[in-house]
C-alpha cells in the first residue's frame, strides 16, 4: 500500500492511496463469492456459479461492492501509516476504477485539530465580572403574577367589549404578498393571547381596541434573514376577522387559590418561598454560564487558528438535530412551524464555530494543565447518572465511556479556569436591569 499526504491547509488533509493489483484481486474474488451464494441463475446451482459468468453479468455491482471492501478495510491503515489523527471519519473524495490485474487508488479527506499556541498567561488569572446572582422582590412577585394569569378562567367577554392586552382573541386570517395568497399562511380559527407577540407582535397590536365581528388590516414588512422563507424580506398584509374575544378572570393571590391551583402548596408564602429558591437556582446557573462565557471570550480574543470547515458542519448537524428533537415533543416539525432548516444554518453557523473554537481550546488547556478524568470521577458520574434514570450502574457507567468524557473533561477544564479567574463583584443594580431585560 502506498500512501501520500497532500496539503490543502493547516486543518485539512488529502489522503492518496494506492492498493497493489493482489489486494484488488482478493476484494473481487471475494465479493464474487459472496454474489455467487446469493443469486440464482437458470443452469448453475446456487453457489456454483463462475466467477467469469458473474463478471459479465453483474460487472458494475462487483466493481462497486469490491471498492467497498478496498476502502473500508484499508483506509485506517493508511490513516494509522500517515501518522495523521483527524477529528471526524474520513470522507471519501473519490477513487477509481477497479480492474483484475491492476492496483486501485482512491482519495480521503482528512480534518485535524488546529494547532496553536496558548501561553499559560492567556487562561490563568484572567479579570472577569462576577455576575450577580441575586433575585429581586418584584421578579418574584412577577412570577406569581404569571401563575394568575395562567390559571385564569376564560370567560367570554360582552359583545361591546373592545379588546385589551392579555385578553384572548379568536381569528380567522389570511396573509397576502400583493394580491397573492402566502402559501400555508392563513386559519380561520387560531388562538391569540393578545400583547404576548406568540403570533405576531404588531398583528397582536392592531387588534387592540377592535370587537367581535370587526375586520382589521395590517402590513407587516419581515428582515431578510427570518426563519420563515415565505415571509422574510416581504411586505405581508395580514386580514383578520376577529371571531371571538374572551377574558381573563384572575382571582385574588391568597392561600385559597393556591390551594385550587392544585400545586401541592398550601399558602402564598409557601408558594413565594419555592419560586424564589426556583429563580435563585436558575438565576446562579444563568450566572455561572455568563461567567464561563465571559472567561472563554476573552482567551478567544487572544489565538487565533483555523477551524476544520466539516467540524463546523458537524456541530450545525448537532444543533439542528437539538431543535428538531425540541420541535418533535411539542408537535411540531420545521415545515409545520414554518421555519427554514437553511436560514436557521445561516443564523446558528457561527454560534457553531464558537462553539468549535471552545473545544479546542478547552482540550488544548486541559492538555497543558495535565487536567484528567480518575476512575474515582467516572464511577460517581455513573452512580448519579443510574440514579436519575432507575437502570443499573454499568450501563450508566458504559454510556460515559462511549458519549460523554470530552463532555466531562470540558467541564472540569472551565471549573479550573473559573478557580483560576480574578473575579470583579458586578454593580447590582446594573446586574439587576440587566436581569429584567432579559427576562
Amino acid at each position: 500500500m502506498k500512501v501520500n499526504v497532500e496539503d490543502i491547509s493547516a486543518v485539512e488533509k488529502r489522503l492518496q492511496v494506492e492498493l497493489p493489483p493482489e489486494e484488488v484481486s482478493k476484494a473481487i474474488d471475494r465479493t464474487c463469492q459472496r454474489l455467487a451464494r446469493e443469486v440464482n441463475l437458470k443452469g448453475f446451482r446456487k453457489g456454483r456459479v463462475p466467477k467469469s459468468v458473474l463478471k459479465r453479468l453483474f460487472r458494475e455491482h462487483i466493481e462497486e461492492k469490491a471498492a467497498e471492501i478496498l476502502i473500508s478495510e484499508s483506509l485506517s491503515r493508511a490513516v494509522q501509516e500517515s501518522g495523521l489523527v483527524p477529528i471526524l471519519r474520513p470522507q471519501i473524495e473519490s477513487y477509481g476504477r477497479v480492474e483484475e490485474t491492476k492496483s486501485f487508488s482512491y482519495s480521503a479527506l482528512l480534518d485535524l485539530r488546529p494547532e496553536f499556541d496558548l501561553p499559560r498567561e492567556f487562561y490563568v488569572g484572567l479579570e472577569v465580572e462576577k455576575p450577580s446572582a441575586e433575585v429581586s422582590e418584584e421578579e418574584v412577585e412577577q412570577h406569581l403574577e404569571a401563575l394568575r394569569y395562567t390559571f385564569a378562567e376564560l370567560k367570554k367577554a360582552p359583545e361591546e367589549h373592545a379588546i385589551e392586552e392579555r385578553d384572548v382573541a379568536i381569528i380567522a386570517f389570511k396573509a397576502y404578498e400583493g394580491d397573492q395568497p402566502v402559501p400555508g399562511h392563513e386559519a380561520e380559527a387560531l388562538y391569540v393571547d393578545v400583547g404576548t407577540g406568540e403570533f405576531d407582535q404588531r398583528v397582536e397590536e392592531a387588534l387592540i381596541g377592535h370587537r367581535v365581528g370587526d375586520r382589521v388590516e395590517v402590513e407587516v414588512e419581515y428582515p431578510e434573514d427570518a426563519l420563515n422563507e415565505r415571509l422574510a424580506g416581504r411586505r405581508i398584509r395580514y386580514e383578520v376577522i376577529i371571531r371571538e374575544i374572551y377574558l381573563r378572570e384572575l382571582s385574588p393571590l391568597d392561600d385559597q387559590f393556591i390551594q385550587k391551583m392544585n400545586l401541592g402548596f398550601k399558602s402564598v408564602e409557601e408558594l413565594r418561598q419555592r419560586v424564589r429558591a426556583r429563580l435563585e437556582e436558575e438565576r446562579k446557573k444563568k450566572a455561572e454560564e455568563k461567567l464561563r462565557e465571559s472567561i472563554l471570550e476573552k482567551i478567544l480574543e487572544k489565538v487565533d487558528f483555523p477551524v476544520p470547515e466539516r467540524y463546523v458542519e458537524f456541530k450545525l448537524a448537532q444543533m439542528i438535530e437539538g431543535i428538531a428533537q425540541d420541535l418533535e415533543s411539542r408537535g411540531h416539525t420545521f415545515e409545520s412551524a414554518g421555519i427554514s432548516v437553511e436560514r436557521l444554518k445561516q443564523k446558528l453557523r457561527p454560534t457553531a464555530e464558537r462553539q468549535a473554537r471552545e473545544e479546542f481550546v478547552l482540550e488544548k488547556i486541559a492538555e497543558q494543565e495535565n487536567i484528567t478524568l480518575s476512575q474515582e470521577e467516572l464511577e460517581e458520574k455513573a452512580e448519579e447518572m443510574a440514579r436519575a434514570s432507575g437502570g443499573r450502574k454499568e450501563e450508566a457507567f458504559r454510556v460515559i465511556m462511549t458519549y460523554m468524557v470530552p463532555k466531562l473533561l470540558a467541564e472540569k477544564t472551565l471549573q479550573f479556569l473559573v478557580s483560576n479567574a480574578t473575579l470583579k463583584e458586578t454593580d447590582q443594580k446594573e446586574e439587576t436591569g440587566t436581569a429584567k431585560k432579559e427576562e
